[in-house]
């Protein structure tokens, strides 16, 4: 595992280096808005991508089972991250953190954000999302960060997972297109000060958090893409000295994943009517997976819904 995960951050620290390569101003963003996808090549069908909202609100299963008819007909189902149980599953708001998660024996949480901000961080995730106080005092400022969450207000599976049931009760070949050591190395990779600096605007966002969910969730029923990546980074105060941690948490959040993502849509791609489901927010722009498959030499359609 050692070894794996060495090769796996020098991979994404490469692609740190390749996302922010790319600074030449561009004309209006591609992709702004549709969350179906039919991709082709040469003429030839090659599968679907569909863009969902990692919640397991009610109101996204009118389009579960609007696009389950077209995964029954898919050979092959390709996702983010496979659910596990001996990983933090961020939208579950499960605790189970390995040792990437946390700091060094001796270090704490407390010595990077102050014992101000520490308190505040303690009452939400001990307090209202339960977790133990021994467990949260050794987070990573990152692992802290994503730890936020509001209690569901729903029991439903979230769309990712019902999707993933589905294609495994057919039998369908499965992928993954991002692993969960490549999302927990591109968060590690994001420099500490920039850590630090993302969780404190995300503790004092967290009484703004609900709106924000429904405004996401409003977005994506809207099929609005641009909003959605909007809404991504709200919690980030608008002051100009803040930008650079927006650009680092969009690179490292989002486009680094897009890249990996991207690489691995290839296989299942390659093999021909297949599935692909990711976070929306992945789809837009010139950076999302839309315009990368693209630049492999794919045609996409948007299909309506």
């Amino acid at each position: 595992m050692k070894i794996r995960f060495n090769y796996i951050t020098s991979l994404v620290s490469m692609l740190v280096l390749l996302a922010s390569i790319s600074t030449a101003v561009l004309a209006e963003e591609q992709y702004q808005e549709g969350l179906f996808w039919k991709i082709e090549k040469e003429g030839q069908f090659v599968g679907h991508i569909f863009g969902t909202l990692h919640m397991n609100d009610a109101r996204i299963n009118d389009l579960h089972q609007k696009v389950s008819m077209v995964l029954d007909e898919a050979d092959s189902f390709a996702m983010e991250a496979f659910p596990s149980d001996h990983y933090w599953n961020p939208y579950q708001g499960g605790q189970l953190i390995k040792h990437d998660m946390v700091l060094e024996r001796g270090d704490s949480l407390e010595n990077y954000v102050g014992k101000e901000t520490y308190q505040k961080i303690e009452g939400v995730l001990v307090d209202v999302l339960g977790m133990k106080p021994d467990l949260v005092k050794t987070l990573r400022p990152w692992a802290a960060m994503r730890s936020f969450a509001v209690r569901a207000e729903s029991n439903d599976v979230i769309l990712d997972y019902a999707l993933l049931e589905r294609a495994g009760d057919q039998r369908k070949e499965l992928f993954q297109v991002e692993s969960i050591e490549e999302f927990i190395v591109t968060l590690q990779e994001m420099p500490i000060e920039a850590q630090v600096a993302l969780l404190k605007f995300t503790v004092a966002s967290y009484d703004d958090m609900r709106g924000i969910i429904d405004d996401m969730l409003d977005a994506y029923l809207e099929q609005d893409l641009a909003a959605m990546h909007s809404i991504s980074t709200r919690f980030i105060p608008s002051a100009k000295e803040n930008e650079q941690w927006r650009d680092i948490y969009l690179r490292h959040v989002i486009e680094i994943r897009n890249i990996v993502m991207a690489h691995y849509m290839r296989k299942p791609m390659r093999l021909g009517n297949t599935f692909i489901a990711v976070g929306a927010v992945h789809l837009f722009g010139d950076k999302g997976v839309l315009a990368l498959v693209e630049k492999d030499g794919y045609t996409l359609t948007r299909v309506e819904l």
